[in-house]
């Protein structure tokens, strides 16, 4: 009998270590500016906008899923329709987004990790910040040599109703696969977004140290360890 009935990893500097969040931020708003200009629509406008969006999506209250937060806001800042909006986005994202890989780092583990999961538990889930769209986290995946399909659910902005750090958002990945937290896993590497809301609800965690961000919150309490280690850990369930 396997120990957990799902297993979650994080995405962003977990599976996909990014060398600066920070350039991260600086090469999208620039790429994805010059694409709203490629679209006939005012690029600070339109980008402004998406990033005021992308804030709504954060505390969304589940009222609505992510993506229509999105599209709200976005419409309400910019005076853009989303019918205006989404074409340049999604033509980013599948396009011009490839810029952001030269700041992202290697991962040897990534594959590894995702054959693990999905042999050592009967769901497997991507719980990475559910603010893009399939195209973006696929195209984040394939720098890992990673692909969605190799799991069985992947967060997005029209599949989530919440955001981390709020407990709900990983509620309702239970609840698609009608799974207790007792039986879950979460794997991370942030402590504030990833390992107290899962401990809040009672889901069992593995905190990745390599890329970790604490947020000055300790984090001794929590199952932890490098690549190398958690590969360890799953073989051994």
């Amino acid at each position: 009998m396997k120990k957990y009935k799902l297993i979650m990893s994080d995405l962003d500097n977990t599976l996909l270590p990014i060398y600066t969040q920070d350039r991260f931020v600086e090469i999208w708003f620039r790429d994805i500016s010059k694409k709203f200009r490629e679209y006939g629509l005012d690029p600070v406008q339109a980008a402004s906008a998406v990033n005021q969006g992308v804030r709504a999506m954060l505390y969304n209250d589940g009222a609505k899923k992510n993506i229509e937060v999105f599209y709200d806001e976005v419409e309400k800042i910019s005076g853009y329709t989303r019918e205006q909006i989404e074409p340049p986005t999604l033509d980013y994202y599948t396009t011009t987004f490839e810029n952001v890989y030269d700041i992202t780092l290697p991962n040897p583990y990534a594959v590894r990790i995702a054959e693990l999961m999905r042999e050592k538990a009967e769901h497997t889930a991507v719980a990475t910040m559910p603010v893009f769209t399939i195209e973006a986290v696929e195209k984040r995946m394939q720098w890992v040599g990673l692909k969605p399909e190799m799991f069985d659910f992947v967060t997005t902005a029209p599949t989530s109703s919440y955001c981390k750090p709020d407990p709900r958002y990983f509620g309702e990945i239970l609840d698609r696969f009608g799974v207790e937290p007792k039986d879950a896993l979460m794997i991370g590497n942030d402590v504030r977004e990833d390992m107290r809301p899962c401990r809040e609800l009672g889901v069992d965690v593995f905190l990745v140290k390599d890329h970790m961000i604490t947020h000055d919150l300790p984090y001794d309490e929590y199952r932890q360890g490098g690549y190398e280690d958690l590969v360890k850990f799953l073989e051994a369930l």
